[in-house]
């Protein structure tokens, strides 16, 4: 879905992020790539996932 929304043409990008977005709430996002991705976060942005994830119980 994601690569068909890149190849519409236009405003691609922001049609992917919301494709993708879709994706990650229907399918989940294994968690040895979401720990990279949290490993890869300076540390002032990892405090902000930490604290949304609380908030929302996705922690």
């Amino acid at each position: 879905a994601v690569r068909n929304a890149v190849s519409l043409g236009g405003d691609t990008d922001t049609i992917a992020c919301i494709t993708g977005s879709i994706a990650e709430a229907f399918y989940g996002v294994p968690e040895m790539i979401a720990a990279e991705g949290r490993k890869r976060l300076p540390a002032d942005l990892r405090e902000v996932l930490e604290r949304f994830e609380t908030v929302t119980g996705r922690a």
